[in-house]
């Protein structure tokens, strides 16, 4: 594939698709298949732990920042399915109905604007917790994938509304991204929703339909076009 990659990040592609891909192909019982992708993200840690030594001393993330958790996050059905999975084992209750009442809000504040219009909004994520994430073990990718080295920069990304500030650290995140590239590639590959769903939308059906998880097993869309990270009316 050709994305600006180097050779290791190339390989790093390489590697995380094939591997994701042919432990997809080999499940048999399709209750294992989600746990194939959560084992997955795995490589996001592995991929930053080998990052050059001066790019991870260069990262300014800290729990507590929460501000890169104000704008949408597009995401793969699967990355949905093992977010609700987790705050439904993990969360009492209380919490858990506390959650779908605030994706509610996101959907309902989200349905039929178009992308620029959502980002405008600066609706913070329904599962941040004092500014931190309270599903991290099982946050999606492209939360993996963002890492900082300007804290200011983000801060003032955000009340602009403009990324005038250039934060990233492109030695981390072009690791971060090959690993994302390959795990939605194999999914892809294997034959299951490829689309793109708008995060807090897709996890208020998630929580609330129990059958998501079963058409993203069947290789159908798991769900409905209103949860579109572009919008989509057409249910």
């Amino acid at each position: 594939m050709s994305v600006g990659f180097s050779l290791e990040e190339e390989a790093l592609y390489d590697q995380t698709m094939a591997g994701v891909l042919n432990r997809l192909r080999k499940t048999r019982n399709p209750a294992d298949l989600l746990g194939v992708l959560r084992r997955a993200h795995k490589g996001f840690d592995r991929a930053y732990d080998t990052a050059p030594a001066a790019a991870r001393a260069a990262v300014a993330c800290r729990a507590g920042c929460g501000t890169c958790c104000h704008v949408p996050v597009g995401v793969q059905a699967h990355e949905v399915l093992l977010a609700a999975e987790f705050i439904q084992r993990h969360f009492p209750p209380a919490e858990l109905e506390a959650v779908i009442a605030r994706f509610a809000a996101h959907r309902a504040a989200f349905a039929g604007r178009s992308m620029e219009e959502r980002a405008a909004l600066k609706i913070p994520c329904a599962l941040l917790r004092d500014s931190s994430c309270s599903i991290y073990e099982a946050r999606p990718e492209a939360c993996r994938s963002h890492h900082s080295r300007n804290l200011d920069g983000c801060r003032s990304n955000l009340e602009t509304g403009i990324d005038i500030v250039d934060v990233l650290i492109p030695e981390i995140r072009s690791r971060m991204f090959a690993v994302m590239l390959g795990i939605d590639q194999a999914a892809t590959e294997a034959g299951f929703d490829d689309r793109a769903y708008d995060f807090g939308s897709a996890m208020h059906e998630a929580l609330t339909d129990s059958l998501c998880a079963a058409r993203w097993m069947q290789r159908q869309s798991a769900f409905p076009d209103s949860c579109l990270e572009e919008s989509g009316e057409k249910d």
